[in-house]
């Protein structure tokens, strides 16, 4: 069965908050439900597979971050070297710390309907659900590579390529399944600026497209990964109330769009 994933991007696309901001939204999100509080008796009700989500016993989460790759084709070390739990209290002091300038932010969950945090998406599957809620943040842009989601023009007005790959022989990236744009241009130091293009995306249910300025580059954003437990639906969306947790938060805007894959 396909994988759905779906992300939730500042509209502007350059949007990079601040470690003190994004530990405020952790922790609003932490009280409102929507991951668990490790300081809580709910910790033990969240079900937690082995590899990566081991990590999360602790304090419900772990973090990836972008690390050298000195292991060659060792994909336990890898994982090992690249991966972390969350501590209990995330302060803007541990996310500035520059090993985690690239970096992914994991809550994974896994249940039934007495599962202690608050389902991400409008629509919840009948029965034992799984799903993961993310936060990502890096200092160049972020862009899937996954289905329906087009290529956004990324040459600078003075005609230099900004796409690049993470070299898997250099570095164990954050980021899975993502290309990268630079946000600065090495050439002319012009900034680069997503929304001034477009890229088509398209509902992977019902086959419609858009045109959406900005396709899906980020520096920051949400992304919850459903796995292959989601209900088929056009409209299938973020919830209100998490979309207006954070638009509060930051002060603007998001838009969101999702893939299977």
């Amino acid at each position: 069965m396909s994988v759905y994933e779906r992300w939730l991007v500042a509209r502007g696309n350059a949007f990079l908050p601040s470690a003190v901001t994004i530990a405020k939204l952790i922790e609003r999100l932490r009280a409102e439900r929507w991951i668990v509080d490790p300081a809580s008796d709910d910790l033990g009700r969240l079900g937690f597979a082995g590899g990566r989500e081991a990590l999360a016993k602790a304090t419900g989460g772990y973090a990836v971050k972008t690390v050298e790759n000195a292991f060659g084709g060792d994909i336990e070390a890898k994982i090992a070297a690249s991966t972390e739990a969350l501590p209990a209290s995330i302060t803007a002091e541990w996310l500035a710390d520059e090993e985690r300038e690239e970096v992914r932010l994991v809550w994974p969950a896994s249940g039934d309907d007495s599962l202690p945090v608050r389902y991400p998406l409008t629509r919840k599957p009948d029965g034992d659900v799984r799903w993961a809620l993310e936060l990502h943040r890096a200092p160049e842009y972020v862009y899937p590579v996954a289905p329906g989601i087009g290529p956004l023009p990324t040459e600078c007005r003075c005609s230099e390529d900004l796409s690049f790959e993470w070299d898997e022989e250099e570095v164990v990236a954050a980021f899975e399944r993502s290309s990268g744009i630079f946000a600065e241009c090495d050439e002319c130091s012009r900034t680069f600026d997503p929304s001034k293009g477009s890229a088509s995306i398209k509902n992977p249910f019902d086959g419609t497209k858009d045109s959406v300025p900005g396709g899906g580059a980020y520096r920051f954003a949400l992304k919850v990964d459903c796995g292959a437990c989601y209900v088929r639906d056009a409209g299938l969306a973020f919830a209100p109330e998490l979309v207006a947790l954070v638009e509060k938060e930051f002060g603007r805007s998001f838009y969101e769009f999702g893939s299977l894959r």
